[in-house]
C-alpha cells in the first residue's frame, strides 16, 4: 500500500503522541522520586497537636518481621486466652502484653503524674514504691518527668467539659478532685520531688488536659525552651515510659494510651498508681489488656539491679490460660480462599479435647449422687424405725 501524505501525517502524530505519553510518565516518576524527601520534610513541620512517630516505631520492624515469618499462622505462645460470651460475640479474648523488659535494649523515662500536695491523703500509700524507682532511675541517669494538676475553681479561666462532668455541687470542697484547695496543692510532694536543676526543668503544670502528652500550650514550672513532653523524650532517645502517680482512671490511663499511640512501650507500675474513685482496678485491667505492661515496682527495680539485661525472648511451649485452648491452624489455611477462611477461623478456639472423658465422668458421678443418697436414706430410715419399735423399754 503506497504511503500517502495523509497516512504519513497520521503515523507521525501517533508517534508524537506516544512520545509525549512516555515523557509524561517519565516526568511523573522523576517528580514522585524527588518529592518523597520533600514530603518527609513537610512531616517534620507538623501542625498544632500533631505528633511525629519516634524512631523506635521503625527500629524493631525487621526483628518483628523475622519473628512473624518464623511463626506464621502459629498460635503457640500467643499472649491471649479466649472466653465464650454468647450475649455479644461467640468469643472474647483476654489480651496482655507480649514483650518482656529484657527483650531489647531500652532507654526508659519515669513519668510521675500528679503526685502533689493536694492529693497527699490519696497517694501516700504509693510513695514508697515510687521512691524505689526514683533511686534506680537516678543511678542509671535516666530521665524523670513530673506533672501537676493546676486548677483552682470553675472560674479559673480553664472552664471546660470536666467542670460540667463533675458539676458545681461541692466544687470548693476537697472531695472534688478536679480543683486544688490547698494553697500549695500544686506542689510536688517533697518525698518524690525533683532534686537537681535538670530535674526541676522537667516539671510541667497541666491546667485542663488529663494527658501528659496533650497539654497545649505546655507550661513548665521552670521554662527553659522545652517543647512538649513527646519532643523532650525524643531528644533523649526514650522508647519506653514507666508510669506512676494519680489518678489511675483519669490522667494515668489517658497518658498511657497516648504514649502507646506514639509507639512507646508503656510500663504501668501496679503498686505505684492510685485514685480517689472506685474505678482503680477496672482502669488497670483496661490498660493491661490494651496498652501497658503491668508490673510491680519491685519487678522494675530487679530489672535495674540486674543491669537491665538484654535477652532474646525464649519460645513458649504452649498457650497460657485455663479457659480455652487454641487449636493449631490447618497447614493449608494460607491456600484457602477468602470464603472458607472465616469458617476456619471460627474453629480456632475450642474446648480442650483432652478433658472430655474426665468432664463426662465427673458429670456422671454428680448425677448419681442424688438418687443414691435418697435410696440410702430411705433404707436407713426403715431400719431405724424397726429398731426403735421392737426394742424393750428401759
Amino acid at each position: 500500500m503506497p504511503v500517502t501524505k495523509k497516512s504519513f501525517r497520521v503515523g507521525s502524530s501517533q508517534k508524537l503522541s506516544g512520545g509525549r505519553a512516555c515523557c509524561g510518565r517519565a516526568f511523573a516518576m522523576v517528580f514522585i522520586r524527588w518529592s518523597l524527601p520533600l514530603l518527609s520534610l513537610a512531616q517534620a513541620h507538623l501542625g498544632p497537636g500533631e505528633q511525629p512517630l519516634p524512631k523506635i516505631a521503625k527500629a524493631g520492624e525487621q526483628n518483628f518481621d523475622q519473628m512473624a515469618a518464623a511463626g506464621i499462622n502459629s498460635v503457640n505462645g500467643i499472649s491471649a486466652t479466649g472466653q465464650r460470651n454468647p450475649l455479644q460475640f461467640p468469643y472474647l479474648t483476654d489480651f496482655w502484653c507480649a514483650y518482656e523488659l529484657s527483650d531489647r535494649s531500652r532507654t526508659m523515662a519515669l513519668l510521675i503524674d500528679d503526685m502533689q500536695v493536694e492529693y497527699k491523703e490519696y497517694v501516700q500509700g504509693i510513695v514508697a514504691p515510687i521512691q524505689e524507682l526514683l533511686v534506680e532511675f537516678r543511678k542509671a541517669k535516666l530521665p524523670i518527668f513530673w506533672s501537676t494538676w493546676w486548677r483552682w475553681g470553675p472560674e479559673d479561666g480553664f472552664f471546660n467539659s470536666m467542670d460540667r462532668f463533675y458539676g458545681p455541687i461541692g466544687w470548693n470542697t476537697s472531695l472534688n478532685a478536679l480543683y486544688n484547695h490547698k494553697p500549695n496543692g500544686g506542689d510536688v510532694l517533697p518525698e518524690v520531688a525533683p532534686e537537681t536543676e535538670e530535674e526541676k526543668n522537667r516539671v510541667m503544670h497541666k491546667s485542663y488536659s488529663l494527658d501528659m502528652f496533650d497539654e497545649r500550650p505546655m507550661k513548665w514550672k521552670v521554662p527553659n525552651n522545652q517543647g512538649t513532653l513527646h519532643q523532650e523524650l525524643q531528644k533523649l532517645g526514650v522508647d519506653t515510659v514507666v508510669q506512676v502517680g494519680a489518678w489511675t482512671d483519669d490522667c494515668i490511663i489517658s497518658t498511657a494510651f497516648h504514649a502507646f499511640s506514639l509507639q512507646y512501650d508503656v510500663v504501668l507500675i501496679e503498686d505505684g498508681v492510685s485514685t480517689a474513685s472506685k474505678q482503680h482496678f477496672n482502669a488497670i485491667e483496661v490498660m493491661r489488656g490494651a496498652a501497658a505492661k503491668v508490673l510491680l515496682a519491685q519487678d522494675v527495680v530487679k530489672y535495674f539491679k540486674a543491669g537491665r539485661p538484654v535477652e532474646p525472648p525464649l519460645p513458649k511451649a504452649k498457650l497460657a490460660g485455663p479457659r480455652l485452648a487454641l487449636k493449631p491452624l490447618p497447614s493449608d489455611l494460607r491456600s484457602s480462599n477468602a470464603e472458607t477462611q472465616p469458617s476456619t477461623a471460627q474453629n480456632l478456639l475450642v474446648a480442650p479435647q483432652g478433658r472430655t472423658f474426665a468432664d463426662g465422668a465427673i458429670l456422671l458421678v454428680v448425677g448419681c449422687i442424688g438418687p443414691i443418697s435418697f435410696a440410702a436414706g430411705w433404707i436407713l430410715r426403715g431400719r431405724s424405725t424397726f429398731t426403735r419399735r421392737d426394742a424393750p423399754l428401759l
